[in-house]
């Protein structure tokens, strides 16, 4: 029944298309394309994924620009010392912030880097990667019997094997998100 529910609550949201539960199959698959992205020569480490599967039930959301901007970046560039190097911008306030400022330089409209500034000069060269976060999805959080609901991104790679999957062109305008949440069991 809170599976039902959730499916229902999303399917209704602004600019969803379609709601899939994830088989096997597509775990599996999901899982070996995000960690076969971990030997570019910039890595990409998809902590979102890699927290979203711990759960007991996954939804991939096909959805278009219609839906609603992430509580918080998506990809960031960071170091492994956690230093934070660029990150997408998800508001046209953060545009506006950053659109003057002599320490970001923006890699697209929707991405900013950040100038090194002197303290990090002359430092041990840090290992970069792209961070791909676990991000809130606040809609299924106060649904009865739904508890450590967590998003993410997939890849690029995994955002197109999934639109192949469920008959969806590679349009950069429909996008996916993956969303794991567990039940509480009612004996409990």
């Amino acid at each position: 029944m809170a599976v039902e529910n959730a499916v229902k609550i999303i399917k209704k949201l602004k600019g969803v298309l379609d709601v899939q539960e994830l088989s096997e199959e597509d775990k599996k698959a999901l899982l070996e394309i995000e960690s076969s992205r971990k030997g570019d020569m910039i890595p990409v480490v998809n902590t979102g994924l890699e927290e979203c599967m711990k759960q007991n039930f996954h939804l991939a959301v096909l959805k278009n620009t219609e839906f609603r901007s992430p509580t918080i970046p998506t990809v960031l560039l960071v170091t492994d010392k956690g230093r934070i190097l660029g990150q997408e911008l998800i508001s046209p306030e953060e545009k506006e912030k950053y659109q003057n400022r002599k320490d970001a330089y923006f890699l697209s409209p929707e991405f900013v880097i950040f100038k090194p500034d002197e303290s990090t000069r002359g430092m041990q060269k840090e290992k970069e990667f792209f961070l791909l976060p676990p991000v809130p999805f606040p809609e299924l959080e106060d649904i009865e019997g739904i508890y450590d609901v967590v998003s993410c991104s997939p890849s690029t790679e995994g955002d197109s094997y999934l639109k192949d999957k469920y008959g969806y062109p590679q349009d950069p305008h429909i996008a996916t998100i993956l969303v794991g949440f567990s039940i509480q069991d009612k004996k409990n």
